[in-house]
Order: C-alpha cells, then sequence, then structure tokens
C-alpha cells in the first residue's frame, strides 16, 4: 500500500493486524461460505462473527481475497454510476411487451 488505505483494505481486513490467538481468528471459514455472503459482506450486512471469519480467510486464501477485491471495486464502481430515472412512458410500454 501506498501510505494510505483503501476502502477495500478496511472491508476486507486488510488494514487489521491481528495475533494468532486473537479472538477474530477463529474458524478460518471455507471458500463457499466467503462466495456465499460476498455481497451482504461488501455491502455491510453481515453479523460480526461471520464478518471476523470472512476477513480472517481471505488473510489465508489468495483466490478469494482476489475474488472478493474484484466484486468489491465492481460494485464501487457501480454505486459511482450516473443513476437515471426511467420515464413513466417508457415503463409503461415495457409493460405492454408480451412475454414470449
Amino acid at each position: 500500500m501506498n501510505g494510505s488505505t483503501s476502502w477495500i483494505d478496511k472491508l476486507t481486513g486488510r488494514d487489521q493486524k491481528h495475533s494468532p490467538g486473537d479472538p477474530s481468528a477463529e474458524g478460518i471459514g471455507d471458500c463457499g461460505e466467503v462466495r456465499d455472503n460476498a455481497s451482504d459482506f461488501i455491502d455491510g450486512e453481515v453479523a460480526m462473527p461471520l464478518t471476523s471469519r470472512i476477513r480472517h480467510h481471505l488473510r489465508f486464501w489468495n483466490d478469494c481475497d482476489g475474488s472478493m477485491t474484484s466484486l468489491a471495486q465492481t460494485v464501487g464502481l457501480a454505486r459511482r454510476a450516473p443513476q437515471h430515472n426511467v420515464p413513466d412512458s417508457l415503463k409503461e410500454k415495457l409493460k405492454n411487451i408480451p412475454d414470449d
């Protein structure tokens, strides 16, 4: 890192140092658990015990860490994209398109 900590580093816990006896290190979790909860984790909607397990897991599994970082970056870009309101007239036209 270049002296500043990114929001992704804070999210994944890379900005924290933990000793092996740290209670947050209990239960590394598995890759499936990390994948299944990735979106909620990024949105901050995961309970603290699971958040700790995911962060600990990411310190040991580079593939999961890379996937989580990529997903977090994608979410960050999508959140910064301009938002546009869809005109009501277009919504009505879309409702009238038959399902095939």
